[in-house]
C-alpha cells in the first residue's frame, strides 16, 4: 500500500506525536508499505531547530515544508503558524495525481488538518485514516481558546463531525474519546481503540542513587516528583505547584518540570515569585536519554484537565509504568488513567484544587520505606508489559493498514 501521512509533528522532533509518529511509519516500511511524509521543517517548541527539507529514513520518505516559524506563547501567532502549514498541505494535495496514493493518514497537529486530508482523498479517489489523539473543538472549548456556540466553534464540530464521517478507519487512544467519536457520527465499525506504547528505549536497573541522570543533576536522596512533558493549557500545573508551595520547608522533596510548552514560564514565573528551590526546570531529553530521566524520578505526575476526559490523551503514563514508576495522577475520574491505577495499587491520586491534600500524599509516600515505594513501581512494571509492549501494540497498529501490495513503484518524496 502506497501511503501518505500528513502532521505537523514528525520524527526527529522530541514531542511524543512525533515519536510516536515516527515509530509507525518506520514500522510501516519494514512491512512493505512505501510511505512518505509530508511535515514540517521545523522543531515544535524551538522553531529555531530546522530539519532537512528532503530525505529518506529507514524506507520512509520524508518532504518537510518551509512556513514561518512562530512563537507558540501568543494564540495568534499559533493560529497564523496553523493556517499556513494547512494551506501549504493543501496546495500540495491539489496538484497530486488522482489515486497517487491509496490511503491519506491525518493526526490531529494542526487542527483541521485532517478536515483538509479526508476530503482531498475524496476528490482524488484515495481512502483516509485518522490518528486521533485529542478532539476538536471540545479540547479549545476546555481550554478557552473558543466560546461555545460562537460561529469558529459550530464551524469547528462540522469540520470534525465531517472527518468522522468520512474517515475509512479511525484510530484512538481510549474508550472515553471513541464513544464520543462515535456520538459524532464516527462509524462504530470503522473506530479502533489501541493505546499509545512507551518510547522508551531500554530501562535503567541499577541502584536508586547512581542513575547517571539523578547523579548530573544534583537530586541527592531527596524524592524525585517529575512532571515529563508537555506543560499544555489541558494538563493543568497548579494545583502540584501549589503542593510545592505548601511543602517548601520539606527538605525531603524536590519537583522536577521537564518540558516546554505554553505553560512552562507559568512554572518559572511560580517559582521566583515564591523563590523555591525546590522546583528545578529542565529542557526536554532527547529519545535515547529518557529512561535515564524518567527513571531518575521517584513519583511520575500525570496530569488531566477537569472536564477533558476523552478529549485528550496524556500518554506519559505507558513509558512511566514501563519503566516501573509509581504514578501520581491529578485530575478527574472515571478517565482512562484511573481504569489502569484502579488495577496497580500503591500509586497517587488527587483531584484538581487539593493542593494541601496532595501534599498529605507526599508525605505518606515519602515516610514509606525505600522497598514499598519500589514495589508500586514494580507493579506497573507488570501491569505495563501484560498491556503495554511496545513491540506488541507497533504490531497491532501496524495491522490495522493490511498487507502491503506487491511489486509497485517506491514512493517518491511529494
Amino acid at each position: 500500500m502506497k501511503i501518505l501521512v500528513l502532521s505537523r509533528l514528525y520524527w526527529p522532533d522530541t514531542v511524543s506525536v512525533a515519536q510516536h509518529l515516527g515509530d509507525l511509519t518506520f514500522a510501516l516500511a519494514e512491512a512493505g508499505h512505501e510511505v512518505s511524509v509530508l511535515t514540517s521543517r521545523y522543531a515544535y517548541e524551538d522553531p529555531g531547530i530546522s530539519y532537512p527539507p528532503h530525505e529518506t529514513q529507514r524506507g520512509v520518505a520524508i518532504t518537510r515544508l518551509r512556513h514561518p516559524a512562530v512563537d507558540k506563547r501568543s494564540k495568534l501567532k499559533r493560529i497564523l503558524d496553523f493556517m499556513v502549514f494547512n494551506g501549504l498541505i493543501l496546495w500540495r494535495l491539489l496538484w497530486m495525481p488522482r489515486r497517487r496514493y491509496d490511503l491519506l493518514l491525518g493526526l490531529t497537529n494542526p487542527p483541521l488538518l485532517s478536515f483538509i486530508g479526508v476530503l482531498m482523498a475524496r476528490i482524488k479517489g484515495m481512502k483516509f485514516c485518522y490518528w486521533t489523539m485529542d478532539l476538536q473543538p471540545e479540547l479549545a472549548i476546555q481550554a478557552g481558546y473558543l466560546k461555545q456556540g460562537s460561529f469558529s466553534e459550530r464551524g469547528l464540530t462540522w469540520m470534525g463531525n465531517y472527518i468522522f464521517r468520512h474517515s475509512d478507519l479511525i484510530l484512538t487512544l481510549d474508550r472515553f474519546m471513541a464513544e464520543h467519536i462515535v456520538r459524532r457520527g464516527g462509524k462504530r465499525a470503522h473506530v479502533a481503540v489501541l493505546p499509545p506504547w512507551p518510547v522508551v528505549p531500554e530501562r535503567y536497573t541499577g541502584s536508586r542513587l547512581e542513575n547517571p541522570f539523578r547523579q548530573e543533576h544534583g537530586f541527592g536522596n531527596r524524592i524525585v516528583v517529575m512532571y515529563s512533558g508537555n506543560h499544555a493549557v489541558v494538563h493543568p500545573l497548579d494545583t502540584l505547584l501549589e503542593a510545592a508551595l505548601a511543602l517548601r520547608g520539606d527538605p525531603r522533596f524536590l519537583f522536577v518540570f521537564i518540558g516546554g510548552g505554553v505553560r512552562k514560564q507559568d512554572v518559572t514565573d511560580f517559582k521566583a515569585r515564591h523563590q523555591l528551590d525546590t522546583i528545578l526546570q529542565l529542557p526536554y531529553q532527547p529519545r535515547e536519554r529518557i529512561h535515564l530521566s524518567l527513571g531518575s524520578a521517584d513519583l511520575q505526575v500525570v496530569i488531566l484537565g477537569d472536564g477533558h476526559t476523552g478529549f485528550t490523551h496524556p500518554n506519559k503514563i505507558y513509558g512511566a509504568m514501563y519503566l516501573g514508576k509509581p504514578i501520581l495522577y491529578i485530575g478527574p475520574s472515571p478517565s482512562h488513567v484511573t481504569e489502569m491505577l484502579a488495577e496497580c495499587p500503591g500509586n497517587l491520586s488527587v483531584t484538581h484544587g487539593a493542593p494541601a491534600r496532595l501534599a498529605e500524599q507526599l508525605q505518606a509516600f515519602a515516610a514509606l520505606a525505600e522497598a514499598d515505594r519500589e514495589a508500586a513501581g514494580e507493579g506497573n512494571r507488570r501491569y505495563a508489559l501484560e498491556h503495554f509492549d511496545p513491540e506488541r501494540l507497533l504490531a497491532q497498529h501496524t495491522a490495522l493498514f493490511g498487507t502491503p501490495q506487491p511489486a509497485r513503484a517506491a514512493a517518491a518524496a511529494v
